[in-house]
């Protein structure tokens, strides 16, 4: 997985700390769009971190790949795209908003991904009570997501389910794009992006340079990969793929038997790569 980061790290870095530590052991991802410095021992040139900051500021950590946004909205619209939950850290009033746009985007059923909060000084405790009175008068609410210890709060965010139920399987994905097409390959369910499993404790990067030399002989580097977005899409046994889809720089290997499609055109195509020509036709991806 990978766990976008929102929110004021200040008050609390010692569980933020915990937090880095226990995402490092899991080896997941982490999109990190806190503003300033962040208490992240484990972060460095080859973690697999992307910082998301206003364009001008100063980085807060020493990750490689990092993504300049203009201002607030665009660093949450940012953490969203290429994360597969967020985390958000209590904070003052903006954080509090940020959370309730999240929360009020799964109650209405716009969003497939959870956020929950690292909360070890029950900050939120008022807006969790609120939540729950909501549910109980019937009215459109989404679960609150909380703990104050962050193996507790990831092992929620790993075990949520869109609409309750279902397994998840996670996969890596290849964005080639080419003369305003995109390269699918077909298949029975549909044109499906080039890629495939991603291993338990994998890296993305990795998984796809494995996957992509395994199956079809294409050569990619994992150091060469960047997240472009993180999708859940309805698999055909009735559970989830867990798609992390990824960009390379530099030359762009031929895919053996792909097709070229236009961008933006999701008809023919299976759940995730249509997923994707949507965001695409948005201009959700640069």
């Amino acid at each position: 997985m990978r766990i976008g980061i929102l929110g004021g790290a200040a008050p609390f870095d010692g569980a933020v700390r915990q937090l880095g530590t226990e995402l490092g052991r899991r080896c997941w991802g982490l999109v990190l769009g806190v503003a300033g410095p962040v208490p992240f021992d484990t972060i460095g040139p080859e973690s697999d971190v992307v910082e998301v900051l206003p364009r001008g500021a100063e980085p807060g950590t020493r990750a490689a790949d990092r993504r300049a946004v203009d201002g607030p909205v665009g660093r949450m619209d940012a953490v969203r795209l290429l994360s597969d939950a967020v985390v958000v850290l209590p904070g003052g009033i903006d954080v509090l908003a940020d959370l309730l746009t999240l929360l009020t985007e799964q109650a209405l059923g716009l969003s497939d991904k959870p956020c929950g909060v690292l909360d070890p000084t029950g900050l939120l405790d008022p807006l969790a009570e609120q939540l729950d009175a909501l549910v109980r008068a019937g009215l459109p609410a989404a679960p609150l997501l909380r703990a104050g210890d962050p193996a507790e709060l990831l092992d929620q965010l790993a075990a949520w389910r869109p609409h309750g139920g279902g397994a998840v399987r996670a996969e890596v994905a290849w964005l080639r794009i080419s003369d305003s097409n995109l390269a699918l390959l077909p298949t029975p369910a549909g044109l499906r992006l080039p890629g495939g499993p991603r291993r338990s404790g994998e890296r993305g990067a990795v998984a796809l340079s494995r996957v992509m030399a395994e199956g079809i002989s294409v050569p990619l580097r994992p150091e060469r990969l960047h997240p472009v977005a993180a999708l859940m899409v309805p698999d055909a046994d009735g559970g989830w793929r867990r798609v992390s889809c990824y960009r390379a720089d530099g030359p762009q290997p031929v895919v053996p038997g792909a097709v070229s499609h236009p961008l933006g055109e999701a008809a023919a195509c299976e759940p995730a790569a249509a997923a994707l020509q949507d965001l695409l036709r948005r201009g959700r991806i640069p």
